[in-house]
Formats: structure tokens, C-alpha cells, sequence
């Protein structure tokens, strides 16, 4: 099926009823890890984001609390040397990360911390794709920016009742989605609870629909159907 046919067909209630469920779900759930923490400096909080491509939150933890204590400020951040840097995250794995995060390192320290704002200038620094772009944006910049990672990928399409697989975040019609539900104001609340629903209860293997805000609105876990949307099959990505 084209994808000129797979535009989210969704009411603006229903739309609405997501943004505000997760919202409120946010507020009592909220996951409390250190790159999250009150007085993270941005540029501890854009390595964190980096790190946490392909990575576990709890496998992030340890190695960003080691940059912490390892490096007080940007500039010694900045001008350690590569050794230092690929140690500190070679725990992660994902070998081709430690070049990038090298490069990454020199741009911090030459900046002294003093990142851009908006996502689209982050995307500039090396190794920062749309998904660390628009995290650390949203999360840590006060700038709006729509958050797209596989694990939101996954909610979304299962609200939907559509396939996905590693392409669908690239599809124009997921990204009008994720859009449409990030509200102007309360972003960063709002990327923070997707972020942390999809995860903990929208989960790859064994969602716990049962504890899910979402529940009434998923056309996977309920069959919920929005009169707007017509029938569930009408969205497949074939």
C-alpha cells in the first residue's frame, strides 16, 4: 500500500486523551536516573543521551556516573585523551560508538559546554542523530523537539494496531504522529513519559497492557477503534 494512504487517522480526542494519559501517568512514574538529575550540565546530559543509543538506561548508569567523577567540568571532558575516552564507555560494547564519542569529547571541550539549543544545530555535532538531538533538546534545552526512538516506535504502532519494524520511524506518517501528540507546552513531561511507558510497559516481549494508561485507546491491546480511523487494517504498512 502506499504511503501517501498511511496518514494516522486519528480524531483530535483521541489525540488528545493519549497526550493527557501520559501526562498524568508521567507525573507518578517518572524514572529517576542520574543524567535526569537537577543541575546535569547539558553537556553531561547530551553524552548521557549518546550513550544511551542502543544501550540500556542500567547499563548507562554506572559508565555516566564514571564521566562524572572522572571529568568536573566541559574542558577536562574535552582534552582527555582517546584512551581515557574509549575505556570509560567500552563497557557499552558497540565499538564503532568510541570514535564518535571521542570526536564528540573535542567539540565539547571546544565549545566549553556551551552546546546549541536546538535540535537541528545538535545534529551538527558528531555522532548526534535526530533521536540524541531531539532528547537532548526537548529533555535538556527547554526547546521543543519531537522524541522518536524504536521503543516509542513500537507504542505508537501498537496504539495504531500497525506493523513495525526498524523502517517505520522514517515513515512521514509516524513522524506527523508523534508530532501531532507532543504538546507545545509540557514536552519535556510529555517525551519523558513516552519515553518510560514504552519501555517499562509497552515492552518488546510481554507488555503489561494491564498497568497501561493507554489501555482504552490501543487498538493492539484493547482493538479500540477511533471512529475517525476506520477500520484497523486500513492503516496497514503493507
Amino acid at each position: 500500500m502506499p504511503e501517501k494512504n498511511l496518514s494516522p487517522a486519528r480524531s483530535s480526542e483521541w489525540a488528545l486523551a493519549v497526550q493527557h494519559r501520559l501526562l498524568a501517568w508521567g507525573r507518578t512514574h517518572f524514572e529517576a536516573y542520574p543524567w535526569r538529575a537537577a543541575g546535569i550540565a547539558r553537556w553531561q546530559a547530551l553524552v548521557a543521551e549518546f550513550l544511551l543509543l542502543r544501550t540500556r538506561a542500567k547499563q548507562v548508569g554506572p559508565v555516566f556516573e564514571s564521566i562524572r567523577e572522572t571529568f568536573p567540568d566541559a574542558a577536562a571532558f574535552g582534552t582527555a585523551d582517546d584512551a581515557s575516552l574509549r575505556s570509560l564507555i567500552a563497557p557499552l560494547g558497540l565499538r564503532w560508538r568510541e570514535p564518535l564519542f571521542v570526536a564528540l569529547a573535542r567539540e565539547i571541550g571546544v565549545c566549553d559546554g556551551n552546546l546549541p539549543r536546538t535540535a537541528k544545530e545538535l545534529r551538527a555535532l558528531p555522532g548526534v542523530g535526530e533521536y540524541v538531538a531531539a532528547a537532548t533538546a526537548a529533555l535538556h534545552s527547554g526547546e521543543r523537539a519531537v522524541i522518536i526512538d524504536s521503543n516509542v516506535v513500537r507504542m505508537l504502532c501498537r496504539l495504531l494496531g500497525v506493523p513495525y519494524n526498524g523502517e517505520t520511524r522514517r515513515k512521514r506518517w509516524l513522524r506527523v504522529l508523534a508530532d501531532r501528540l507532543t504538546p507545545e507546552v509540557g514536552f519535556k513531561e510529555y517525551g519523558y513519559a513516552a519515553l518510560d511507558l514504552s519501555m517499562t510497559v509497552c515492552r518488546p516481549r510481554d507488555p503489561l497492557c494491564e498497568d497501561c494508561p493507554l489501555l482504552s485507546l490501543c487498538a493492539t491491546g484493547s482493538g479500540y477503534q477511533d471512529p475517525a480511523s476506520g477500520s484497523a487494517e486500513s492503516l496497514s504498512t503493507r
